[in-house]
């Protein structure tokens, strides 16, 4: 994704340090301004209430795959323009924390999120860390995430059901570790959009536990076209989590 505000620099034919803007492709094209409207439509779902930013992963595309990114732009450059891509998120007053999740190392080289978060708390004077999973207690409610995590599934027909069984082995997992599981476990990694729920009674106490695989702003390249089996779809999106009294409330896919 880019910003249409962004600015990087480079050297020109007299050696001399120049500011340019690249020139977005048909995909960047038609991400920015659906970033832009999923923005406002979370900005009218929070209203007043506090907006806890989370981040995934993979903030950057790296080079490796780099017929996916825009020509000319370098990693010091794709560290500059996610720290704009996320101007939108960090300007609504209601944002006063975020934290970034560490992605896939291909794509985040040079910590590529710890940088961008150090970065923008201190342009913005805002709680914003990295890490590379947490687990985050918002009001009573319990949220872990990271960037890896459940596979949405092999078949049409079948989404959900591995999701499903990686959230019951979590909650397991973290019984027999001594803490009490999670409310919401959200992945992010396969670009696309799954929410699976479970109702478990545990010593006379029902919760429900979500887990959620939120979709990328990005388009498909071709190691993303052989990585989905050439998907017939582009899933781009965010997930917006209601949190009341210590329990979670309403669950929207922003798409």
């Amino acid at each position: 994704m880019l910003s249409s505000d962004t600015v990087l620099i480079r050297e020109d034919d007299e050696g001399q340090i120049e500011e340019w803007t690249p020139e977005p492709g048909k995909t960047q094209a038609y991400l920015w301004p659906l970033y832009k409207s999923h923005v406002k439509k979370l900005k009218k779902i929070a209203g007043r209430d506090e907006i806890f930013l989370f981040h995934l992963g993979d903030i950057t595309q790296g080079t490796k795959y780099c017929e996916e990114g825009l020509p000319g732009v370098t990693l010091a450059d794709q560290r500059i323009i996610a720290a704009e891509n996320m101007s939108p998120l960090l300007e609504l007053p209601n944002v006063k924390k975020a934290r970034f999740i560490t992605g896939t190392p291909v794509h985040v080289p040079d910590s590529a999120e710890a940088r961008i978060a150090h970065v923008l708390a201190q342009s913005t004077g805002k709680d914003i860390r990295s890490y590379h999973h947490a687990r985050v207690t918002i009001d009573g409610a319990i949220l872990d995430l990271a960037h890896h995590g459940a596979y949405p599934g092999s078949r049409d027909w079948l989404t959900g059901n591995v999701a499903l069984f990686h959230l019951r082995d979590r909650i397991y997992r973290d019984r027999r570790a001594g803490k009490r599981p999670a409310d919401v476990y959200a992945y992010g990694h396969f670009h696309e959009w799954v929410h699976v729920l479970l109702e478990d009674t545990w010593r006379g106490e029902t919760r429900i536990h979500h887990l959620l695989i939120v979709p990328s702003y990005c388009g498909l390249g071709g190691y993303g076209r052989k990585a989905t089996r050439s998907v017939p779809t582009l899933t781009n999106g965010l997930a917006a989590i209601e949190i009341v009294s210590d329990k979670i409330g309403h669950i929207q896919g922003i798409r």
